[in-house]
Formats: structure tokens, sequence, C-alpha cells
């Protein structure tokens, strides 16, 4: 089916033609021993397009030095392949004013995509030393040719599957609906127009540039590269597409060179210029600082996005759905995680195994839900005792793993201790709860063991520490219940009058505050993209200058410069911990130890989330530890705190241990 509507599109009898002069230039051109003087003679035979040739050579476009009065001249000037690309050019100017009947057919959108391509291709040519200008241009000129040939033949078919598509997403539409592409009609055509085989071959391509079976590739991909500059300059949200140009940027041209800024201004102003040669609307420009700007911070909504939904599904695969608190899967993970740093680096961990008395009768009597309302509650006063000391699992049933890193077993049996006041002191409410009392008592039987809570020798995995606590748990129920044991020790927290331990986080400075004047940022970050967006955020939201570093070792001798000789040029320093070379604790350490705090506060921003990185962070003097987590879940807070905006000690605080 697809064969045999592309061939009803090529042989639609409406379908326009190249004018007789561009035919005739095309066939001396093939010829490789033509004289400049036969092609002159050619296009001189239409006065109106060989007045159009001269006049674009003459503009500003092309900057000749001297002015050029006849086609022979320009030839030498400028070569063979600018007269031709310019006498196909306004053919093809022709051609799209000759198609009848458009209004169903966006002829802004098309000619500013091929403008746009054009002016790009050949910008693209020369900055990266690949292709021959003219030919790139020509064939980014006839790019979307396929589409203008689809919708004469087929019009409001063909215009009511278009309508709304993004560009960058049309082919697949097209295939979708119709077997083929504007990309496939569009070479398919040029071959039938005898157009050379290089701009057959981009035109076919110029959607994916990845095609090895071309004639010239360089061509291929430079025509690919500049399409998808014309989307970041003329879709609504620039940053996939601006994503997409740096991605085949690095992969085709590893050492390109380029700033985009400056070749997005310099696409603007040959466009314009471009437009107004040809007599064709392209709409107007953004900014291109603006467009840049735009695009990164769209791009950074969009990976706040995706990794918001992807934390969002990594949460439903380790929390537990009734309480909100983790489960049994992350239990396990974390119990062997922090048996393998116990292992590997000495770090000590412990842990509570937390079951509910007379659970059972709860649910026999007053029906699963109150038993439901019961667990919920249980886990939420283990958050406000725990709080960011430990992670809280739900085990299964009503039984809870609280897994507690770097803690010894005292400290974890005393910890133990105040959640079993927590509960036991006050009831719980199931006034909500149909057909249950208002008010319920509970109490619970902790059992507690720890990697010091015995001979060292004996801990051979994380298993160990479950089992020991475990067996904890049952000595407390067979001890009376409500109450709580520890491993290797008779009796522990058995006195219910015993004091809760746990005490609050200690204080966090906060950044210092400039007033209105901006603040010089050192940030240590290797990711790029990662301190691109964040230097353009913080400079965009309070003019702030952002010194940029991208390994710890040279973080590192930073700070040791600045405290030799005692001159610190920086107002606070945002620091990722996970560096290349040295990392961003070592970096801390070192800041700490040479006394800058005093001066600059030191914020740590990480992608690693467990409790002992926060706690080891905020103990080496950092002002905040913020995960990048909770940084993209209130951006413009944290850009707030990191800026130098007022915050409340109470909510760095949190921020800062949680």
């Amino acid at each position: 089916m697809s064969n045999e509507l592309l061939q009803d599109v090529l042989a639609c009898p409406s379908l326009p033609s190249l004018p007789g002069v561009a035919v005739r230039v095309l066939e001396l051109t093939g010829n490789p021993d033509v004289s400049m003087h036969e092609i002159a003679e050619s296009v001189q035979q239409d006065q109106a397009l060989s007045g159009k040739v001269l006049k674009t050579v003459n503009s500003s476009y092309y900057g000749l030095t001297t002015r050029c009065g006849s086609i022979d001249r320009a030839m030498g000037y400028l070569g063979i392949n600018t007269v031709k690309s310019l006498v196909l050019g306004f053919s093809l100017v022709e051609v799209t004013n000759a198609g009848g009947d458009d209004s169903g057919f966006d002829t802004t959108a098309h000619w500013r995509r091929a403008v746009l391509g054009s002016a790009c291709a050949r910008i693209l040519s020369e900055r990266l030393r690949v292709a021959d200008r003219d030919e790139v241009f020509t064939a980014a000129l006839f790019q979307d040719i396929g589409m203008l040939a689809m919708y004469t033949a087929m019009k409001e078919r063909y215009g009511e599957v278009i309508e709304g598509v993004e560009h960058s997403e049309l082919s697949a539409v097209e295939r979708e609906e119709f077997g083929f592409d504007h990309a496939l009609a569009g070479s398919e055509l040029a071959r039938k127009w005898n157009l050379p085989t290089h701009i057959v071959d981009a035109i076919e391509h110029h959607h994916d540039g990845e095609s090895t079976d071309v004639e010239d590739q360089s061509i291929v991909r430079v025509v690919a590269l500049a399409t998808l500059v014309a989307d970041v300059m003329s879709v609504e949200d620039p940053g996939p597409a601006m994503r997409r140009v740096e991605d085949k940027l690095s992969s085709w041209f590893p050492k390109h060179g380029l700033d985009l800024e400056d070749l997005i201004s310099e696409v603007t102003t040959a466009s314009e210029t471009l437009a107004e040669l040809f007599n064709t609307e392209i709409g107007g420009f953004k900014d291109p600082r603006q467009l840049v700007a735009e695009a990164q911070e769209r791009e950074l909504e969009h990976q706040i996005t995706m990794q918001r939904q992807s934390e969002a599904l990594a949460r439903q695969a380790t929390t537990d759905g009734l309480t909100g608190v983790a489960n049994r899967k992350q239990f396990d993970q974390k119990i062997e995680e922090s048996f393998e740093r116990f292992r590997s680096d000495g770090v000590g961990f412990s842990m509570l195994f937390l079951d509910a008395d007379h659970f059972k009768s709860v649910n026999d009597t007053h029906g699963h839900a109150a038993g439901d309302a019961v667990l919920v509650e249980l886990a939420r006063r283990a958050e406000g005792v725990i709080g960011d000391k430990g992670l809280i699992c739900r085990y299964g049933g009503e039984e809870f793993g609280i897994v507690l890193s770097g803690m010894g077993s005292s400290e974890a049996a005393e910890l133990a201790e105040a959640l079993r006041v927590e509960i036991s002191g006050s009831p719980i409410d199931l006034s909500a709860i149909e057909g249950a009392p208002n008010e319920l008592s509970l109490t619970v039987s902790i059992g507690v063991s720890g990697t010091d809570a015995g001979e060292p020798g004996r801990v051979v995995s994380g298993l160990t520490i479950v089992q020991e606590a475990d067996e904890c748990v049952y000595r407390a129920k067979e001890s009376g219940r409500n109450n709580v044991q520890l491993h290797g020790v008779q009796g522990f927290g058995r006195d219910e009058s015993g004091e809760r331990t746990g005490g609050a986080a200690a204080p966090i400075s906060k950044p210092r505050v400039q007033g209105d004047q901006p603040l010089r940022i050192l940030l240590i970050e290797d990711d790029a993209l990662a301190a691109t967006l964040l230097s353009t955020l913080l400079k965009r939201r309070g003019g702030h200058m952002v010194e940029w570093i991208s390994k710890g070792t040279e973080g590192l001798d930073r700070v040791r410069a600045a405290a030799e000789s005692k001159e610190v040029s920086f107002d606070l320093v945002l620091c990722d911990l996970d560096l290349p070379g040295v990392n961003g604790l070592e970096i801390l350490r070192e800041y700490t130890k040479l006394g800058l705090n005093e001066f600059a506060p030191f914020h740590v921003i990480t992608a690693n989330q467990d409790d002992w990185t926060k706690r080891e962070a905020l103990g080496l003097g950092a002002s905040v530890c913020v995960t990048k987590a909770e940084f993209t879940a209130d951006i413009g807070r944290w850009l707030g705190v990191f800026g130098g905006e007022s915050a409340s000690d109470e909510s760095v605080a949190v921020a800062g241990a949680a």
C-alpha cells in the first residue's frame, strides 16, 4: 500500500516541477568539463532569475568587497556551486508559490524551516570545516519539499493528519498513516528532478542523519543537525530539541567547539537576510540568549519531572502501601548495605525489631480497618522518635524492623525504650473507624541487637543481627511484653519511668545574606549539565556570580589557595560529594580544618540519600546537606537558600538533617 500511494503522490499531475533554467543548470553542472560561461548564459536567459541571483550575491549574506555585475563574474568570485544553489533556491520559491491552493498548508512554517535550515547548514559547514557550504545550503533548502508534494497530492487528508503535530514527530505520524514520510517522498521527488545524489540523500535522512549508505555522510549529518537547530528556534518548548542538538553534535562532531548561543545568534541574522532576499515570510525570533536560557530551564524541568516519576516508581517498589514506611525489600537491602560497610570500613550498625502486643485481638475484636489504623499510627510514632537516625520498615504483619547505621547497640536500646514509652504512653485514636472504640491502648515488645552486642566474630552476615533482634523480641514477649530486650544483656528497659533519649538535630548555620548584592558562589560539580543549569538559575535569580570547578582535586587546591592567600573570593561554596579525584567530604574536611567556614558557608548537594552521608557532612562542618531529590522537590526554596535569601533556622535545620 505504501509504495502504491507514494507512486500516486509522485505521479500527481498537479505536482510542481523545476523551471527549465534550473533543469538546464543541473545538467550543465553535472558535466565536469562545462565552462562557467555556458552556465552563465543559461542563467542570464531568465532575466528575472538573473537579477535575483545578482542581488543576492551582492548582499551582505555573501559579503563581497567588490560589487559583482554579471553571472560570469559571480561564479568567478564565489564559484559555480554558489550560483547553482541560488538558482535552485529561487526556483524552489517559484515552485512553492505556484503550488495553487495552500489554505491547508502552512507556507510560513515551511519556509521558516527551509530558511533556518539552509542558513544554519551553511554556517555549520564553515564552522565545522566539513562538506561544501553551498551543497548543504541547497540540500537543507529542499529538505521538506516532500511535505509540499504530499499536500499537493492528498490535500485535506494530509492537512488533517499533520495538524498540530510538531515537526520532530511528523515522520512517525506520516509513516503510521501513509506507510512513508515526507523525507522519502521528498527524496523521490528530488530524484525525479535529477537533483544530485548527495542532495537526494540529505533530503531522505534529514530527520536522522545516521545512514551510512549515502554518497556523502558529512552533508547528510550537517543538514540533519541544521534541521534540529531549526526546531530549537521554532518550537514552543526548545528543551528537548536543544538536548538533541547537543547529543548529535557530541556524537557526530566530538571536537566541534561550537557555542550554541553564538550559533543561534548567527543563524538568526543570516536567516533574516535570506528571508528578505527570497521575499518570504518566516516569522520572528527570540533573543538567542533568552532562547538558550529557556531551553536549559525547560530541560531542567523535564529532568525534574522524569526524576520525580522515577523516584515515585522507586518509592512504590520499596514502600509499604499501608503505612508509608519502607517495605521488606528495602529492609533487606539496608541490612545488606549496613553489613557491607561494617565489613569493609568497620562502621557498626544496630537494629530494632518491634512487634505489637496482642495485635491479633485488635483485628479479631474491632476489625481489620481498626488494625490498619493501629499499624499506620505505630509507623507514625516510630518516625517521630527515630527521625533521621535510622530506616523504619514494615517487616511483615504487625512487625517493624528499624535499621540504625553507625549506631551502637546501647544507644539503639535507649532509642528503643524511648519508642516503647511513646507508644504505650498514650492511647491510639480510632474514632474515625466504625465499630471500633474511640481510643485503644497498645504496647509493643522490642528486640535490639548490634554489631557490638557481643563477640565481633559472631557477625558473619546481616542476617546475624536480624536473627538476634528477632530472638530478643521473643524474649520480650516471654518477659511479660511491653519491654525492650538487648542481645547479650538481661532485663534491659523494664523501667517504664526511664526518660526518653534522642535529642534534636544540631543547629545548622545559614548562608551569609548580602542584601541586594549578588553573591560569589564557588560551585564544585563534575556533572557539566547540572553545573550549567544551576549556574543559569542562580545567575538569573539574583545575578549571582558562579565560579565552576569540575574536579575534586581542583576544588581542594582552590580552597587551600584561598586559605594560604588569606583572601576568600567567594561568599559560599556549593559542592557535590561524588567527584573525580577527591570526593566532596575530603574537600569539606580540609575546608573546616582551614577555618574557611568563618568566611563562607559550605553547602553540600548530593545524590546520596543515606543518613550516614548527611550526618558525616554536617558533622564535618557543612551548613546544609541537601539531597538532589530534596532540591528538585522544591527548587525555588533551595535556590533561595543557596543564593543567600533568608530562611528560618527550623527549615534549614530540618532539611540539613533529613
